[in-house]
């Protein structure tokens, strides 16, 4: 009998996996509620960032960024200096059914990206156009700001 309990205690203390094991729940439900950006009650209160994709054309920079569920009234895109920022709000249809949400995984609130690009922009001739939930927007560059040497006299 001594010989069982020293195999069950040695089995138990030697077995890495069974400590791992009992993490592993919690930390998935951490990482589904992390990239779900919903709280742990299920509330949608944390913000969310669009996709997005920014390529060099040449003369200008492209940003495109997917806003599923978004209509053109609802995005604002600023810019300043060489950030651009967009800003999105996708409410939540109101309806009065007695129907109960058995799943819901689509995000409803406000989306907000906003970037550093590499060099500097001519603010006064950037386009955007929203198509297909998919906002378009052309970054024309500039020349650089010469530093203005100052005469010594």
């Amino acid at each position: 009998m001594a010989n069982q309990l020293d195999r069950w205690v040695s089995s138990r203390a030697l077995n890495p996996f069974r400590t791992i094991s009992q993490m592993q729940e919690p930390f998935d439900r951490l990482f589904n509620e992390f990239l779900n950006l919903r709280a742990p009650n299920g509330e949608q209160d944390l913000i969310s960032a669009p996709d997005c994709e920014i390529t060099d054309e040449g003369s200008s920079y492209l940003v495109k960024a997917d806003l599923p569920g978004v209509t053109k009234d609802q995005v604002r895109v600023e810019a300043d200096r060489d950030q651009l920022t967009i800003h999105a709000e996708r409410k939540e249809e109101k309806k009065t059914d007695t129907k109960k949400k058995f799943l819901s995984e689509m995000y409803y609130g406000s989306y907000m990206r906003r970037f550093t690009l590499p060099g500097p922009i001519d603010e006064k001739k950037i386009e955007a156009k929203f198509e297909n939930g998919v906002l378009s927007i052309t970054v024309p560059k500039t020349e650089l700001l010469k530093a203005k040497q100052i005469p010594i006299h």
